[in-house]
């Protein structure tokens, strides 16, 4: 019986799968339609991104990419076999419905991989591609030393190489021209930097190298296993040159994991002669201080090369350059600190200073440090000389986005309050400006600087003592710590990139202003009173750690300026902070929170929130409710993954500038009866960005009174499924500042400006927006309209229209036939012969590209891919 039970179900399954083909088709296509707008964002935001920032997309985002494009050949290949099998019962309709459930699951799964919740781009590595250098100074020694390098790695005999020197002398800069020339000739393969330093071991190396190849080593405690993977995935890379810099003490290659053969070269840079031999480099390279000449060359250089000096400055300025014997970094520095003097007195005194310096720090030469130590002196004040030591709390190579940078000094009360945010960053990025012009800091990107391995070792010695720091950032740190580890004098401590696991005790730390604990994987554990007794703290960092509540003890830190949480995905719970009344900065990002924590209304101080749920269970607002009361004070707002209607409190936020909304369930930003009625709205907002919001449908439910969104400059709305319009005409005209309009993959959207209908009165019929310079409308199948009046532009020069067949005519101008203004549009040619336009000289500067040409070049392009990629595996 239970034999024809079987018998009977299969027979029903088939008959199932092959009934319900139509129906599945239809499911995988819509699905597929999903999948490929959120492939073209995808797309668009990177290409901007390569464009305006040089970055690149993670390696997870291409295998993303190239996954998608793999499906979309898959379901061509079974709309092809749906036309031949027919619609009659078979058993290839049986085997084909299987195959198109299989696949509707498969497209499900790459559009929830497709959300990358940490950022589609990778940061600017140094191993992404060409590493940013300084040229080369000391063009006689610093060039011989580079082409000997260089003849010895092309020598098929040399495995490896030393580049040894004293600190500040070059070694790195030469490298990274080797590291460069490398990338661009292609006869070494590829190449690996990994800067090493003075505290490093085995472990530290491995994560090091796992890091600079993308191998994640992270669940591997044992040396020996992360060996064998680290030496399997180099062994993939083929032809490479590993290049370990400021190694202080030689490794066995293969402990690390590092093989052994012809097609690898191994190059390492040190101080100390003795790690060369330790390492049995086969041939070893000094890097020799520079002639008095190149010294004398680059301080007038690094001082200002159009600077007339008296001859008593200058014969001055000779000795001051010879008292930094020969060190590039040094005369740098020091040219740097002295630019503007023209007194000859100071002269003298800068070189009576550097004569008699005789403080010592443990890692610094004897002679490097006097001369690093007098430009931290010259620093204009105490509090700038505060700013640059708390760089040092950063693991070696660390590079800082300058956004964050300053934000951890004005947390920890190193920028001057002023009461006005936009000043207050303003001051911060002059601080940061003024430490990268006397070359305390480089600039690694347009948006990251960067420690010098030397000035670096100089802040943390000067730190030792007074103020005093515990730096053991990235140090591989294991399992608890204790009470015992923090002292009485402590003022800050940074213990971030470990694999500490518990946080016990009670520690007395009544001076310690910040803790650093972000980026230990494996911190799951903190005892409910650790923060008992650090009344000073201002900074307090857990951002990407295991923990699964916030002690109690967090409530009362009532000096705490910045709580950082993002990245805590298992955190379920944060306990009150009405107390927290000197909170600014609160990142709550992908964490595993189902509410906001309580007394958010009492953060009187707060300027920046962050907030989303790796669940998409958030709860900030329900049925209309006031459930979130949020300050005045706040200026930027991200708000993601959360279950909400609306966000009511907005109105009261006259000071917000920055606002962005992703993935939640709201309908309207302001719905109808809220203050909007009595008071202007978002009066300071500057950027709006409105992403993936499956109900929402428009800006504002009721009549918003001027000067509502009157300073708003960039407006962004992406994947709001069932929006038909952006906002009324009303409120469109009179927003005078808007710089950028970019609408995309709004599938219902119909018009971008509701109403508007023409007038007898021709001036009526116009809107002036002198500022807007870029307009985006991209995959918005339904729109029709963009507005019924013409819009007047003339500051406009960009504009890229994608997808929009049902377009029937483009009402903008730039008001002048000198118009500069570029961009494409893409669509059929019948479609753009149809087009209406209120400016034909607008028409004639943009670039059309027929669709169906560009859809022939495509699938040629699959074609002789598909072909390469077929050769290639044979």
């Amino acid at each position: 019986m239970e034999f024809l039970h079987e018998i009977v179900r299969n027979v029903w399954v088939q008959y199932d799968y092959s009934g319900r083909l139509e129906d599945n088709l239809d499911v995988l296509r819509t699905e597929m339609q999903e999948l490929g707008s959120r492939r073209t964002d995808i797309f668009i935001a990177m290409n901007a991104a390569e464009v305006v920032h040089g970055k690149k997309p993670k390696v997870e985002v291409s295998l993303w990419l190239e996954n998608v494009q793999k499906i979309i050949r898959e379901v061509t290949k079974i709309e092809e076999v749906y036309g031949e099998v027919g619609r009659d019962f078979s058993l290839s309709r049986v085997a084909l419905g299987k195959h198109v459930v299989k696949k509707i699951e498969k497209v499900m799964k790459l559009k929830e991989k497709g959300r990358f919740s940490e950022g589609l781009l990778a940061d600017l590595l140094p191993e992404s591609g060409r590493m940013p250098t300084t040229k080369l100074v000391g063009r006689t020694t610093a060039e011989r030393n580079l082409e000997q390098i260089w003849e010895s790695l092309i020598d098929n005999e040399v495995k490896t190489i030393g580049v040894y020197g004293m600190g500040g002398v070059g070694k790195t800069t030469i490298m990274t021209h080797i590291y460069n020339r490398i990338k661009s000739s292609g006869i070494l393969g590829t190449a690996i930097w990994v800067t090493v330093s003075n505290d490093s071991s085995i472990d530290r190396l491995q994560n090091g190298i796992a890091r600079a190849i993308e191998l994640d080593v992270s669940d591997e405690d044992d040396e020996m296993r992360r060996s064998v993977k680290l030496f399997e995935a180099l062994k993939r890379w083929g032809k490479f040159v590993i290049i370990l810099d400021d190694m202080w003490k030689p490794f066995p290659l293969e402990k690390v994991g590092i093989p052994e053969g012809n097609a690898y070269k191994v190059v390492l840079t040190t101080r100390s002669k003795n790690v060369c031999r330790g390492m049995k480099c086969q041939k070893k390279f000094e890097v020799e201080i520079l002639s008095r000449e190149e010294a004398w060359a680059l301080f007038k250089e690094s001082f200002g090369a159009d600077v007339v000096l008296s001859k008593e400055v200058e014969r001055t300025a000779k000795l001051v350059t010879e008292e930094c014997g020969g060190l590039p970094l040094g005369i740098i520095t020091v040219a740097s600190a002295m630019r503007e003097k023209d007194d000859v007195r100071e002269w003298r005194n800068a070189l009576d200073e550097l004569k008699c310096s005789t403080m010592e720090i443990e890692g610094i030469d004897d002679q490097v440090f006097p001369i690093l130590k007098f430009s931290y002196d010259r620093l204009k004040s105490e509090r700038i000389q505060s700013c640059f030591l708390y760089c040092a709390l950063y693991p070696e190579d660390y590079a800082f986005r300058d956004e964050d940078l300053v934000k951890y000094w004005i947390a920890e009360g190193l920028i001057d309050a002023m009461g006005d945010w936009e000043k207050e960053q303003d001051k911060g990025h002059t601080v940061l400006n003024g430490l990268i012009d006397v070359c305390m800091l480089v600039r690694k990107s347009p948006m990251q600087v960067a420690m010098h391995d030397l000035i670096r070792d100089l802040a943390i010695g000067i730190t030792r003592k007074r103020p005093l720091f515990v730096v053991k950032a990235g140090m591989v740190i294991r399992g608890s710590i204790g009470a015992e580890e923090f002292t009485e004098e402590v003022e800050k401590i940074s213990l971030m990139r470990n694999q500490i696991e518990m946080l016990s005790g009670e520690p007395n730390c009544p001076k310690l202003s910040t803790l650093l604990l972000q980026e230990n994987p494996l911190l799951g554990n903190i005892s409910h009173e650790f923060f008992n007794r650090m009344n000073s703290l201002r900074v307090l960092d857990l951002s990407k750690t295991s923990i699964e509540y916030l002690p109690e003890s967090v409530s009362n830190l009532e000096n705490l300026c910045m709580l950082l949480l993002n990245g805590c995905k298992r955190l379920r719970e944060v306990p009150s902070l009405a107390k927290l009344k000197r909170l600014r900065f609160l990142n709550l990002n992908d964490t595993g929170i189902k509410e906001v924590p309580d007394g958010m209304e009492c953060l009187v101080s707060l300027k920046e929130l962050y907030v989303s749920s790796v669940e998409g269970t958030n709860r900030i607002n329900d049925g209309g409710c006031n459930s979130l009361m949020l300050p005045d004070s706040i200026v930027k707002l991200n708000v993601d993954k959360c279950v909400l209607s609306s966000l009511h409190c907005l109105t009261r936020l006259q000071h917000l500038q920055s606002c962005d909304i992703w993935w939640c369930s709201m309908k309207w930003l302001l719905p109808i009866g809220d203050n909007s009625t009595i008071i202007p709205s978002f009066p300071s907002i500057r950027s709006l960005f409105l992403l993936d919001l499956p109900n929402f449908m428009g800006l504002c439910e009721g009549v918003l009174l001027p000067p509502s969104f009157a300073c708003l400059k960039l407006l962004s709305v992406s994947g709001c499924q069932v929006l038909k319009n952006v906002m009324s005409l009303e409120l469109f005209q009179h927003l005078q500042c808007l710089e950028q309009i970019s609408i995309t993959g709004c599938r219902e959207m119909e018009e971008v400006i509701k109403g508007g209908e023409e007038s007898d009165n021709n001036n009526n019929n116009i809107i002036l927006l002198p500022n807007l310079r870029e307009l985006r409308l991209i995959n918005l199948g339904k729109l029709k309209s963009i507005c019924k009046r013409v819009i007047i532009c003339p500051s406009l020069n960009q504009i890229c229209i994608r997808g929009c067949h049902r377009l029937k005519k483009i009402p903008i101008s730039s008001g002048s036939s000198t118009s500069t203004v570029e961009g494409e549009i893409y669509g059929s040619k019948e479609w753009w012969d149809a087009l209406e336009w209120d400016d034909p000289n607008t028409k004639a500067l943009l670039l059309f590209l027929n669709e169906e040409t560009v859809r022939g070049m495509k699938r040629k392009a699959d074609q002789v891919e598909e072909v390469a990629s077929t050769s290639q595996q044979q």
